[in-house]
């Protein structure tokens, strides 16, 4: 009996143990290229799954979470760049790009700058929570000069948009704090 225990510990290892160890050395080889692409991987696929879906739903946007991670984290133009992709390249790519893409990468970007410029040394729901804000805020006015949207639509995805960056912030900032900083 003691023989399909070690089995079975065995391959947790293999199918746990060595993707973390992977992981780990290559968070300590060029951390920056890999968060940046972990983010990108992320943003890529979860807005992949919201189209695929139909879904309006801001819950499934963390590249503003991401964005003021890596402006905290690993540099202000590293969070530019990181925009950029998520934003301009792939929506050109994927041929999705609208004056919405441009507001968004300006407003994402400028938003997590500014956040993590200023308030950077304080608590990341702080930042976190000063970063959603002004993105919800600067997108309600952009959509109010350059409406594209019902205005229902556009409260509702102010109000999703700060809730889960905050809620981002809350759960998975202090997380990613600690891994950026090993």
């Amino acid at each position: 009996m003691a023989a399909p225990q070690k089995k079975d510990i065995l391959s947790k290892i293999r199918k746990f143990g060595i993707p973390l160890v992977l992981i780990l050395f290559l968070i300590k080889i060029n951390k920056t290229l890999f968060f940046l692409t972990i983010f990108t991987i992320l943003a890529y696929l979860l807005k992949y799954i919201r189209g695929m879906f139909g879904l309006k739903l801001i819950v499934l946007d963390t590249l503003h979470f991401s964005a003021i991670m890596t402006a905290k984290y690993l540099g202000i133009k590293e969070a530019i760049l990181l925009v950029a992709i998520n934003t301009l390249i792939i929506d050109f790519l994927t041929f999705i790009a609208t004056d919405g893409t441009f507001a968004n990468f300006f407003i994402y970007s400028f938003t997590s700058v500014f956040a993590v410029s200023v308030f950077g040394n304080l608590n990341v729901m702080i930042f976190g929570s000063v970063a959603a804000l002004m993105y919800s805020f600067l997108y309600f006015f952009y959509r109010q000069l350059v409406p594209s949207q019902a205005p229902f639509e556009v409260i509702t995805k102010c109000i999703t948009s700060f809730i889960f960056t905050f809620l981002y912030c809350s759960f998975f900032g202090p997380i990613l704090g600690i891994l950026m900083r090993v």
